[in-house]
């Protein structure tokens, strides 16, 4: 296998992902009953975690996935690290900046979300606090807003010099979750998907 190209994706984000294929984005294939396998052996450390306190996890939460590249660590570290460059490899970010500077914890990142399905006329704002930056490890972001609360972690990891794991964890809670589940589910999956293709596709190039 050359060096760029990606390993057998460990989990797809979703339940039945490699038993039913589906089009990425699509609402229908979101069922909010079904959890997927938790990925904590791929990577050292606890789960993610905010700084609002611990959140409640009802089924299939957390949506995550995990992906193995040919592609050293610190190669897609820094590359993580470009925010503006984000559109250009993941295609969930439409835009994406830091304000007042670079990844760090306590930074605060604003970007916008490209809708789950083309046909879809939104896109889809956020604000967030990096809550966790560990270098070549992990970078989480808590989102806290009236009735939401949402902790969203990318966690990374050395195979060894040539190949890494790559990975996206992400949790919800709170009444405007809640009333807006079966969205949020599917954008959370969107995102997760989107995320490890975008990370397979950059180790292709």
């Amino acid at each position: 296998m050359r060096v760029g190209s990606s390993l057998p994706i460990a989990y797809h984000c979703g339940a039945d992902r490699k038993k039913a294929p589906a089009r990425i984005g699509s609402l229908a294939v979101f069922d909010p009953k079904s959890a997927i396998p938790e990925q904590n052996s791929h990577f050292s450390g606890p789960d993610p975690s905010g700084r609002a306190g611990p959140v409640v996890r009802t089924a299939p939460l957390p949506i995550a996935g995990a992906t193995e590249l040919e592609l050293p660590v610190e190669r897609l570290w820094e590359t993580f690290l470009d925010v503006p460059a984000w559109p250009r490899w993941n295609p969930c970010v439409w835009r994406a900046r830091v304000r007042g500077g670079g990844l760090r914890e306590g930074a605060t990142l604003l970007w916008v979300f490209n809708p789950i399905e083309r046909r879809y006329l939104y896109k889809l704002p956020a604000v967030a606090e990096i809550v966790e930056f560990v270098p070549l490890e992990r970078i989480t972001w808590e989102v806290t807003m009236p009735g939401f609360h949402a902790v969203h972690g990318y966690r990374f990891a050395a195979i060894d010099e040539r190949r890494c794991r790559f990975g996206s964890w992400e949790v919800a809670e709170g009444p405007a979750y809640r009333a807006l589940r079966r969205f949020w589910i599917a954008h959370f999956r969107y995102v997760c998907r989107e995320s490890l293709a975008g990370a397979e596709a950059l180790a292709g190039r």
